[in-house]
This record gives structure tokens, sequence and C-alpha cells, in this order.
């Protein structure tokens, strides 16, 4: 672990993930802690021992803490969240997952957490109502990556006086590290590439992906579609089995080096109906990739239909057909999209403004809790 001298001269916050890796929402909280430390905040960062997550934030520089929060062990997680509290003090502590959140609030109902607690909601709620009540009303605030997270909480009882909207925040990074011919040459081969057919790619874990597969057969122009990250799936390999001869289909499982992968799509797809606010979709027009996305939770507001890219109906298979034709048929189009949503990511969310949005709900909340950290602190 990296030790910090000037951690007693500012606030402490302690990021806690018990996701491991392969998620958009991993890869925005580590990237949200680096910018907070590279702002002058002091960051332990609590995530899974041996997890790809804890490499980059080790690799990064952060003070990591490895911490296993096991699934169904709420009272044990508190336990171990405690020591580690007890250990490790800090001024604010922000649960950006759910074993960590239900973590918390226990710990904040038995008064036995000593600091305030906020609650980062990634994706639209699927905790029961009376559960999301009551940590919506321990956690200090509840900061929700989209407008559509946020309004669905407030639907099931958080405060609207506690919710905080901040955007996941485009790592530019990732997006414009280069590639190399090796790295190309490797992808072109593992999904069998070829110049001669479109390539439209779904980089995303099993969401719904079976509603573009349904849509192949409405596709008439051949396509070669790709399914990065949904790994090993009966009924995904079953409708890739049913799918028209003329198109072309690939199912991969997660890999971490998944850039290179968006130099041979000609259009990403994202067929979620519970994404937050997607980190694919955000890299994906970063990149000038036009996009098509269900209109649905938060592509709503990351997405304008028509402006920098189209929304689908998201269950509806012709819906998708249509969409998929019309950007294959229309090369202004695509062209027009993409540079849209190249300006959309990298100008509205950058990871400069997501970070300075979270450090001032900090900061808001120590100066209300009368915090003796350094309220009036400004690293950003």
């Amino acid at each position: 672990m990296a030790t910090h001298s000037a951690a007693a001269r500012r606030p402490t916050v302690m990021q806690v993930l018990h996701q491991g890796g392969g998620a958009g929402s991993v890869t925005s909280t580590l990237h949200l802690s680096l910018g907070l430390a590279r702002a002058g905040w002091h960051v332990r960062f609590v995530c899974p021992p041996d997890s790809e997550v804890e490499r980059l934030a080790t690799a990064g520089g952060l003070e990591v803490h490895p911490l296993r929060l096991e699934a169904g062990s709420r009272m044990r997680n508190a336990r171990r969240l405690a020591h580690l509290l007890a250990c490790y003090p800090a001024d604010i502590v922000n649960s950006q997952s759910a074993r960590d959140r239900k973590a918390l609030t226990w710990l904040a109902l038995r008064r036995k957490l000593e600091v305030p607690f906020v609650a980062t909601r990634r994706q639209l709620p699927r905790t029961f109502v009376l559960e999301n009540w009551l940590a919506s009303r321990l956690a200090a605030r509840t900061i929700a990556v989209s407008t559509r997270v946020g309004e669905a909480l407030a639907r099931r009882g958080t405060p609207r006086g506690k919710l905080v909207i901040v955007p996941n925040g485009l790592v530019t990074a990732r997006v414009d590290a280069p590639v190399s011919a090796a790295d190309l040459e490797r992808w072109r081969s593992a999904i069998a590439w070829d110049p001669g057919r479109r390539t439209l790619g779904i980089v995303s874990r099993r969401k719904d992906q079976l509603v573009v597969l349904a849509a192949l057969d409405r596709v008439r122009t051949p396509v070669r579609l790709v399914l990065a990250g949904v790994g090993s799936d009966e009924r995904i390999e079953a409708a890739i089995a049913r799918a028209p001869g003329r198109h072309a289909v690939v199912a991969l499982p997660f890999a971490p080096d998944i850039r290179p992968l968006y130099e041979l799509l000609d259009f990403v797809l994202l067929p979620s109906r519970m994404e937050g606010f997607s980190q694919t979709l955000l890299e994906a027009m970063a990149l000038g990739k036009p996009v098509i996305a269900s209109a649905a939770a938060g592509n709503l507001d990351l997405v304008t239909d028509g402006g920098d890219g189209l929304l689908v109906a998201p269950t509806d298979p012709a819906a998708w057909a249509a969409a998929i034709e019309r950007l294959l048929a229309d090369p202004a189009l695509r062209e027009r999209l993409g540079a849209a949503g190249r300006r959309t990511a990298r100008e509205t969310y950058s990871l400069e403004r997501t970070v300075e949005r979270t450090a001032a709900v900090y900061r808001d909340v120590l100066r209300c809790t009368g915090s003796p950290a350094r309220a009036d602190f400004s690293p950003v």
C-alpha cells in the first residue's frame, strides 16, 4: 500500500467498490478516484483482492486496500468495513456498488459509522423500496449518474434534497491510447474481420443482445455483428445459430484491452434498458463512432436522437433493424452522427468535470456535517 505523509493535512475519502472488473461502473469508479487523487484529495481505494481493478489502481498510485465483500453477507461485510475504517480512518466514505452500500447502511443504522457516507448509484435501482428508502435516509447524499437514475431513485423514496446528478466522465487516456498494428491484427483475427462487410459491435456484458440478434432477420445488408463481453450464454449461442446465413456473428468473452476493436467497427449498438450512464457508449462516441442505443434509462441523457446518435424502442427488433439499415445506407448520416457524438462526449462529459462535481458533493457534506476535516478545502 502507498503511504501519504500529507494525508493528515487534507480530507480523506474512502472509495469502496465490491466489483473487480469488466463493468463500465468499475472503470468509472477507478478513474474518478484517480482524478480525485490528482486534484489533491487523499483517496483510500477499497476493491476486491487479486482483481483487475486492484492492479490498475495500484499502478495508478492509489492507496489500495484489498477487501472482499461477499454476496448475501451484509453484517460480515459491515464488520470488515468497520475494521478497515478503524485502521485507516477517512473523513467521508463513498459507496460505489451494492454490497458496500448495504454494509455501510447497516453500520449507519447501528450507529457504528462515525463518518458520513455518500451512495453513488450507477444503475437503475433494483433494490426493494424499503431498503432504498432506508439507505437514502442514512446516506448524507445520493449521487445518481443520470437524471433517469435520479428520477427512479426519487420514486423509490430517495429525498430529492439529497439527490445530486453527476454523470460519468470520459477517460480520454483510454480512448486516445495508441493502437499498435499487432493489437489491431489480433482483433482482426479474433472477429474474422472482412473489409468487404460492414462490422457492427455491442461492447457490453449480457443485456438485451437478443433483441439485436432477432433484428438480423430483417436486416437485408450482410453485416458482421461482434458481441464483445458476453462470454458463454446458451440463449445467445442459440440465437446466433438461428441468424440468417448472409450475416456473420461473433461472440467473445470480456477482454480488458477492448480499445483496438473500435477501429474495426463501423458503428456501435447498445441494446440495454438498465444503463445508468454507459461508459461504453461514451467511449464509442468519443472515437467518432455512430451509435444506436435503446431509448431507455441513462441513454436518454447521453444521446439526442438524430443529433449525435439514434435512439430505438428498446425491445422492438423491427425498429432496431430499421435503424441499422438506415445507418448502413447513409454514409453522410454516419459521418454527421459520429462527429456530433465526438463533440458531445469530449466537451460535455469530461472526466475533469465529473471530478469537480463529485468533489463539490464531498465538500458540501463535510461542511453540513461539521466534520473536523478542512471543509473549506478546495483542491479542484
